[in-house]
């Protein structure tokens, strides 16, 4: 099978995977995106995130994850809601509506690269979303995914910014992505003028130490939340403030992944059906319950009382 042929057999698997975009890039050394990070760490925008501090060398070469790496296969995850969340619910980011994306990404990765490996039955692999040290909005870029924005988000002129980015690392060769995708911000500051707690400090700049999400996420429990004036957006976990606002929003369909939909809980209620009130009185128990697979175990259920408690001290 020829590089071409393989490409559209790739791009058609991946499509009716529910893909939303796809295209392989040659390993090589990324020294540029080693040294931006470097200096973003340096300036601890990074804040109690000391994972991006670590493991430096394998973020520069990726082929130290898998031995005789020829190839990454990126592909975009869609995840624009079919609903949102009422206004007098504590807000949630629309990619924890439902499910934790880390495992059943990596599932449908694994099974794409089953099938490729049925027309290379020698061909090694790994799976990865948000899950190990990799540049994967750097690697989106390069093959061709989409552009970074002022916000730092990966921004797809076709799909918007609600996706996600899953990489495929394989020792076979592909057919590489040439044409770089324009970087479609021209002037618009709309992103940086929003952050109502300026955490995107200057174009492509993000201070995480400013940012909703890293408060509401992130950053240890009883680390200053309460003094953190943005909390007044009723964020308990995440933000999408600069998501929203940017122009390139609009694009993109709902997503037909049934795992980003708004989980039941009790009574017949969602994820996203839930007052300030029944946060605050929800035990562990019940939380583990609805929530051990969810996002929202990343913070856990003490974190989102913080938020919730500082929220209301803000009203």
């Amino acid at each position: 099978m020829s590089p071409d042929e393989l490409h559209i057999k790739i791009n058609d698997l991946a499509n009716r995977l529910g893909f939303a975009g796809y295209g392989a890039v040659a390993v090589e050394k990324m020294s540029a995106e080693r040294a931006h990070l470097e200096s973003f760490v340096s300036k601890s925008y990074h804040g109690s995130m000391r994972y991006l501090a670590a493991n430096m060398d394998i973020r520069e070469d990726p082929s130290l994850l898998l031995d005789s790496a020829k190839s990454i296969m990126v592909l975009l995850v869609p995840y624009k809601p079919l609903q949102r969340q009422q206004e007098h619910y504590p807000k949630i980011s629309s990619y924890a509506y439902g499910l934790d994306y880390h495992y059943f990404i990596k599932s449908r990765l694994r099974v794409l690269a089953e099938s490729i490996k049925e027309l290379y039955p020698q061909m090694s692999y790994r799976v990865f979303t948000d899950s190990a040290p990799i540049f994967e909005r750097a690697l989106a870029v390069k093959a061709g995914l989409g552009f970074i924005g002022k916000n730092t988000f990966l921004i797809s002129k076709t799909q918007g910014l609600h996706t996600l980015i899953g990489i495929i690392i394989t020792d076979i060769p592909l057919k590489y992505n040439q044409q770089k995708v324009s970087n479609g911000c021209g002037k618009c500051t709309r992103c940086m003028e929003a952050c109502p707690n300026g955490a995107l400090t200057a174009p492509f700049v993000l201070d995480a130490r400013r940012c909703i999400s890293y408060n509401t996420i992130e950053s240890p429990v009883g680390e200053r939340l309460c003094d953190f004036s943005v909390l007044r957006e009723d964020n308990i976990f995440g933000c999408e403030i600069c998501l929203d606002v940017c122009p390139w929003s609009g694009k993109g369909e709902t997503t037909s992944w049934q795992e980003f939909l708004p989980i039941e809980t009790k009574q017949g209620r969602s994820s996203i059906e839930i007052a300030a009130r029944e946060w605050l009185q929800m035990e562990e128990e019940e939380f583990k319950i609805y929530f051990s697979k969810s996002p929202l175990s990343r913070a856990g259920l003490s974190k989102i009382k913080e938020s919730v408690t500082c929220v209301n001290l803000k009203k």
